[in-house]
Protein backbone atom coordinates (compact mmCIF):
# COMPACT_ATOMS: atom_id res chain seq x y z
CA UNK A 1 0.00 0.00 0.00
CA UNK A 2 2.66 2.62 1.01
CA UNK A 3 4.38 1.85 -2.08
CA UNK A 4 1.80 2.26 -4.28
CA UNK A 5 0.97 5.40 -2.50
CA UNK A 6 5.04 6.65 -3.25
CA UNK A 7 4.55 5.69 -7.02
CA UNK A 8 1.18 7.69 -7.34
CA UNK A 9 3.11 11.04 -5.72
CA UNK A 10 6.51 10.65 -7.45
CA UNK A 11 4.20 10.37 -11.31
CA UNK A 12 2.22 13.53 -9.84
CA UNK A 13 5.38 15.66 -8.70
CA UNK A 14 7.23 14.27 -12.34
CA UNK A 15 3.83 15.31 -14.06
CA UNK A 16 4.14 19.01 -13.04
CA UNK A 17 6.91 19.37 -15.64
CA UNK A 18 6.18 16.89 -17.99
CA UNK A 19 4.48 18.72 -21.37
CA UNK A 20 3.15 16.56 -24.45
CA UNK A 21 4.98 18.76 -27.44
CA UNK A 22 3.30 17.84 -30.63
CA UNK A 23 4.33 18.18 -34.65
CA UNK A 24 1.19 17.71 -36.33
CA UNK A 25 0.08 18.54 -39.81
CA UNK A 26 -3.51 19.95 -41.32
CA UNK A 27 -4.60 21.82 -44.15
CA UNK A 28 -7.52 23.80 -42.00
CA UNK A 29 -7.68 26.43 -39.78
CA UNK A 30 -10.47 24.14 -38.04
CA UNK A 31 -8.27 21.86 -36.65
CA UNK A 32 -6.27 24.34 -35.53
CA UNK A 33 -9.03 26.13 -33.57
CA UNK A 34 -9.57 23.27 -32.01
CA UNK A 35 -6.57 22.35 -30.40
CA UNK A 36 -6.23 26.18 -29.52
CA UNK A 37 -9.57 25.88 -27.65
CA UNK A 38 -8.80 22.65 -26.19
CA UNK A 39 -5.41 24.47 -24.79
CA UNK A 40 -7.00 27.27 -23.55
CA UNK A 41 -9.16 24.76 -21.31
CA UNK A 42 -5.90 23.89 -19.96
CA UNK A 43 -3.93 26.34 -19.24
CA UNK A 44 -6.38 29.57 -20.12
CA UNK A 45 -6.68 31.57 -22.82
CA UNK A 46 -4.10 34.37 -21.51
CA UNK A 47 -1.19 31.67 -21.11
CA UNK A 48 -1.62 30.59 -24.81
CA UNK A 49 0.48 32.07 -27.37
CA UNK A 50 -0.26 31.55 -31.05
CA UNK A 51 2.20 32.31 -34.14
CA UNK A 52 1.69 32.19 -37.65
CA UNK A 53 3.60 32.18 -40.31
CA UNK A 54 2.32 34.82 -43.16
CA UNK A 55 3.73 33.46 -46.70
CA UNK A 56 1.28 30.08 -47.88
CA UNK A 57 -0.03 30.12 -44.42
CA UNK A 58 -2.02 33.35 -43.66
CA UNK A 59 -1.67 35.29 -47.01
CA UNK A 60 -0.63 33.48 -50.41
CA UNK A 61 -0.29 35.01 -54.08
CA UNK A 62 -3.23 34.35 -56.40
CA UNK A 63 -0.92 33.15 -58.64
CA UNK A 64 2.63 31.49 -59.43
CA UNK A 65 4.79 34.76 -59.97
CA UNK A 66 5.70 36.50 -57.12
CA UNK A 67 4.98 33.46 -54.99
CA UNK A 68 6.28 31.53 -51.98
CA UNK A 69 7.24 28.91 -54.53
CA UNK A 70 8.38 31.45 -57.16
CA UNK A 71 10.99 32.59 -54.95
CA UNK A 72 11.98 29.25 -54.00
CA UNK A 73 12.76 28.18 -56.93
CA UNK A 74 14.68 31.42 -57.81
CA UNK A 75 16.48 30.73 -54.38
CA UNK A 76 17.63 27.24 -54.87
CA UNK A 77 18.04 26.83 -59.13
CA UNK A 78 19.66 30.03 -60.43
CA UNK A 79 20.91 31.94 -57.35
CA UNK A 80 24.89 31.60 -58.34
CA UNK A 81 24.84 29.29 -60.84
CA UNK A 82 26.45 30.12 -64.06
CA UNK A 83 25.45 30.16 -66.86
CA UNK A 84 22.14 31.19 -65.62
CA UNK A 85 19.83 28.46 -66.21
CA UNK A 86 16.62 28.76 -68.78
CA UNK A 87 14.13 30.71 -67.99
CA UNK A 88 15.88 32.01 -64.75
CA UNK A 89 15.22 35.80 -63.88
CA UNK A 90 17.97 36.84 -61.04
CA UNK A 91 21.64 35.23 -60.48
CA UNK A 92 22.06 37.09 -57.24
CA UNK A 93 20.59 37.22 -53.79
CA UNK A 94 20.25 41.02 -53.68
CA UNK A 95 18.36 41.17 -57.36
CA UNK A 96 16.05 38.05 -55.72
CA UNK A 97 15.16 40.08 -52.99
CA UNK A 98 15.00 43.15 -54.83
CA UNK A 99 12.39 41.77 -57.47
CA UNK A 100 10.36 40.43 -54.87
CA UNK A 101 10.04 44.07 -52.88
CA UNK A 102 9.06 45.52 -56.27
CA UNK A 103 6.75 42.34 -56.66
CA UNK A 104 5.50 42.90 -53.02
CA UNK A 105 4.90 46.45 -53.45
CA UNK A 106 2.30 46.20 -55.86
CA UNK A 107 0.71 42.57 -55.94
CA UNK A 108 -2.27 41.48 -53.96
CA UNK A 109 -2.60 39.09 -51.61
CA UNK A 110 -5.54 36.53 -50.31
CA UNK A 111 -6.12 34.57 -47.85
CA UNK A 112 -4.95 31.06 -47.92
CA UNK A 113 -8.75 30.33 -46.97
CA UNK A 114 -11.74 31.37 -45.60
CA UNK A 115 -11.21 29.77 -42.13
CA UNK A 116 -7.88 31.42 -41.65
CA UNK A 117 -9.49 34.60 -41.18
CA UNK A 118 -12.06 33.77 -39.33
CA UNK A 119 -9.89 31.83 -37.06
CA UNK A 120 -7.56 34.98 -36.18
CA UNK A 121 -10.44 37.20 -35.80
CA UNK A 122 -11.83 34.94 -33.42
CA UNK A 123 -8.47 34.74 -31.55
CA UNK A 124 -8.20 38.51 -31.29
CA UNK A 125 -12.16 39.17 -30.38
CA UNK A 126 -11.45 37.33 -26.68
CA UNK A 127 -8.02 39.26 -26.32
CA UNK A 128 -5.64 36.35 -26.44
CA UNK A 129 -2.20 36.90 -27.78
CA UNK A 130 -1.30 35.89 -31.32
CA UNK A 131 1.35 36.93 -33.25
CA UNK A 132 2.89 37.08 -37.18
CA UNK A 133 6.64 35.00 -37.49
CA UNK A 134 7.88 35.32 -41.17
CA UNK A 135 11.04 34.85 -42.84
CA UNK A 136 10.27 37.92 -44.78
CA UNK A 137 13.07 40.98 -43.74
CA UNK A 138 12.48 44.23 -42.29
CA UNK A 139 12.87 46.00 -45.62
CA UNK A 140 9.57 44.28 -46.72
CA UNK A 141 7.64 45.63 -43.75
CA UNK A 142 5.31 48.10 -45.15
CA UNK A 143 4.68 46.11 -48.46
CA UNK A 144 3.60 43.29 -45.45
CA UNK A 145 1.52 45.63 -43.78
CA UNK A 146 -0.16 46.93 -46.88
CA UNK A 147 -1.06 43.09 -47.89
CA UNK A 148 -2.34 42.72 -44.41
CA UNK A 149 -4.20 45.42 -44.02
CA UNK A 150 -6.20 45.05 -47.27
CA UNK A 151 -7.77 41.71 -46.12
CA UNK A 152 -9.04 43.68 -42.38
CA UNK A 153 -5.86 42.03 -40.52
CA UNK A 154 -4.52 43.62 -37.65
CA UNK A 155 -2.16 42.71 -35.40
CA UNK A 156 -1.15 45.32 -32.94
CA UNK A 157 -3.72 44.73 -30.35
CA UNK A 158 -2.79 40.88 -30.04
CA UNK A 159 0.80 41.59 -29.81
CA UNK A 160 3.19 40.45 -27.07
CA UNK A 161 5.20 43.59 -25.34
CA UNK A 162 4.88 46.55 -26.52
CA UNK A 163 1.72 47.03 -28.24
CA UNK A 164 3.76 49.06 -31.13
CA UNK A 165 6.48 46.99 -30.52
CA UNK A 166 10.32 48.10 -31.53
CA UNK A 167 11.00 51.40 -34.11
CA UNK A 168 14.34 50.25 -34.97
CA UNK A 169 15.56 46.90 -36.52
CA UNK A 170 17.68 44.88 -33.87
CA UNK A 171 19.86 42.21 -34.09
CA UNK A 172 18.27 38.87 -32.20
CA UNK A 173 21.26 37.72 -30.54
CA UNK A 174 25.03 38.14 -29.56
CA UNK A 175 27.33 35.49 -29.71
CA UNK A 176 29.16 36.94 -27.39
CA UNK A 177 26.73 36.68 -24.91
CA UNK A 178 23.78 34.21 -25.87
CA UNK A 179 22.21 34.59 -22.22
CA UNK A 180 21.26 38.14 -22.57
CA UNK A 181 19.58 36.88 -25.29
CA UNK A 182 17.55 34.21 -23.51
CA UNK A 183 19.70 31.76 -25.43
CA UNK A 184 21.84 28.95 -23.97
CA UNK A 185 24.67 27.62 -25.42
CA UNK A 186 22.79 24.22 -26.67
CA UNK A 187 20.44 26.42 -28.71
CA UNK A 188 23.25 28.28 -30.61
CA UNK A 189 24.20 24.80 -31.68
CA UNK A 190 21.19 23.07 -32.56
CA UNK A 191 20.42 26.42 -34.48
CA UNK A 192 24.12 26.18 -36.38
CA UNK A 193 24.32 30.12 -35.21
CA UNK A 194 26.34 32.21 -36.78
CA UNK A 195 26.73 36.03 -36.94
CA UNK A 196 23.34 37.39 -36.92
CA UNK A 197 21.23 39.60 -39.22
CA UNK A 198 18.88 42.18 -38.64
CA UNK A 199 15.21 41.66 -37.31
CA UNK A 200 11.98 43.82 -36.87
CA UNK A 201 9.05 43.03 -34.62
CA UNK A 202 6.51 45.79 -34.74
CA UNK A 203 2.69 45.72 -34.41
CA UNK A 204 2.76 42.09 -33.51
CA UNK A 205 4.68 41.50 -36.64
CA UNK A 206 8.01 39.50 -36.67
CA UNK A 207 10.72 39.36 -39.87
CA UNK A 208 13.80 37.50 -39.65
CA UNK A 209 15.19 37.55 -42.81
CA UNK A 210 15.32 34.30 -43.02
CA UNK A 211 17.11 33.20 -39.86
CA UNK A 212 16.31 30.05 -37.85
CA UNK A 213 12.10 30.74 -36.31
CA UNK A 214 12.49 28.82 -33.14
CA UNK A 215 15.57 31.22 -32.29
CA UNK A 216 13.90 34.14 -33.24
CA UNK A 217 10.84 33.23 -30.72
CA UNK A 218 12.92 32.31 -27.97
CA UNK A 219 14.96 35.61 -28.01
CA UNK A 220 11.62 38.04 -28.94
CA UNK A 221 10.02 36.19 -25.98
CA UNK A 222 12.91 37.15 -23.78
CA UNK A 223 13.07 40.74 -25.52
CA UNK A 224 9.18 41.14 -24.64
CA UNK A 225 9.25 39.76 -21.23
CA UNK A 226 6.48 37.59 -22.56
CA UNK A 227 5.29 34.59 -20.17
CA UNK A 228 3.52 31.91 -21.73
CA UNK A 229 2.61 28.11 -20.88
CA UNK A 230 2.01 27.34 -24.21
CA UNK A 231 2.81 27.82 -27.89
CA UNK A 232 0.84 26.95 -30.92
CA UNK A 233 2.96 27.44 -34.37
CA UNK A 234 1.47 27.18 -37.91
CA UNK A 235 3.78 27.24 -41.29
CA UNK A 236 3.83 25.46 -44.15
CA UNK A 237 7.23 24.87 -44.04
CA UNK A 238 8.33 21.38 -42.38
CA UNK A 239 12.01 22.96 -41.52
CA UNK A 240 10.41 25.83 -39.94
CA UNK A 241 8.48 23.57 -37.76
CA UNK A 242 10.98 21.08 -37.35
CA UNK A 243 13.21 23.92 -35.65
CA UNK A 244 11.00 24.83 -33.48
CA UNK A 245 10.02 21.63 -31.70
CA UNK A 246 14.73 22.00 -31.90
CA UNK A 247 14.35 24.25 -29.47
CA UNK A 248 11.04 24.25 -27.36
CA UNK A 249 10.63 20.57 -27.56
CA UNK A 250 11.61 18.18 -24.65
CA UNK A 251 13.25 19.58 -21.45
CA UNK A 252 11.44 23.38 -21.63
CA UNK A 253 8.62 24.70 -19.75
CA UNK A 254 6.73 25.90 -22.59
CA UNK A 255 3.99 23.33 -24.22
CA UNK A 256 4.90 23.23 -28.11
CA UNK A 257 2.41 22.67 -30.75
CA UNK A 258 3.47 22.70 -34.25
CA UNK A 259 1.26 22.42 -37.47
CA UNK A 260 2.96 22.34 -40.83
CA UNK A 261 0.12 24.05 -42.60
CA UNK A 262 -0.46 22.64 -46.17
CA UNK A 263 -3.59 23.86 -47.67
CA UNK A 264 -1.47 25.75 -50.03
CA UNK A 265 0.49 22.13 -51.29
CA UNK A 266 -1.57 21.48 -54.43
CA UNK A 267 -0.59 25.15 -55.68
CA UNK A 268 3.02 24.22 -54.82
CA UNK A 269 2.90 21.38 -56.49
CA UNK A 270 1.67 22.62 -59.62
CA UNK A 271 4.17 25.20 -59.91
CA UNK A 272 6.84 22.69 -59.72
CA UNK A 273 5.63 20.91 -62.25
CA UNK A 274 4.80 23.94 -64.85
CA UNK A 275 7.32 24.21 -67.31
CA UNK A 276 9.13 27.71 -65.98
CA UNK A 277 8.69 30.03 -69.20
CA UNK A 278 4.99 30.41 -67.99
CA UNK A 279 7.11 32.55 -65.22
CA UNK A 280 9.41 33.70 -67.18
CA UNK A 281 6.86 35.52 -69.06
CA UNK A 282 4.85 36.79 -66.03
CA UNK A 283 8.17 38.20 -65.41
CA UNK A 284 8.16 40.15 -68.92
CA UNK A 285 4.88 41.28 -68.55
CA UNK A 286 5.68 42.57 -64.63
CA UNK A 287 7.89 44.81 -66.38
CA UNK A 288 6.60 45.71 -69.26
CA UNK A 289 3.30 47.02 -67.35
CA UNK A 290 5.83 48.46 -64.67
CA UNK A 291 7.27 50.61 -67.69
CA UNK A 292 4.29 51.52 -69.51
CA UNK A 293 2.51 53.29 -66.04
CA UNK A 294 6.06 54.92 -65.10
CA UNK A 295 7.99 56.22 -68.31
Amino acid sequence: MKKNLFILLLLSILSINVYSDEALETNSFAEIDGKVTALNKKYGAENVLIVLDIDNTVLTMPQGFGSDQWFSWQYGDCIGKKPLPKNCITSSVSELLDLQGRIFAVANMVPTEKRTIEFINKVQARNQKLILLTSRGPEFRDATMRSLKNVGLSFARSAIGPQSGYAATYEPYSLKNLEAYGLTKQDAEIGKLKKPRQVSYMNGVSMNSGQHKGIILKSLLHKTKHKTKAVVFVDDHKKHVERMQDIFGKNNPIEMVTYRYGKIDADVEAFNKNDKKIYHQAYLDFENGLKKVFK
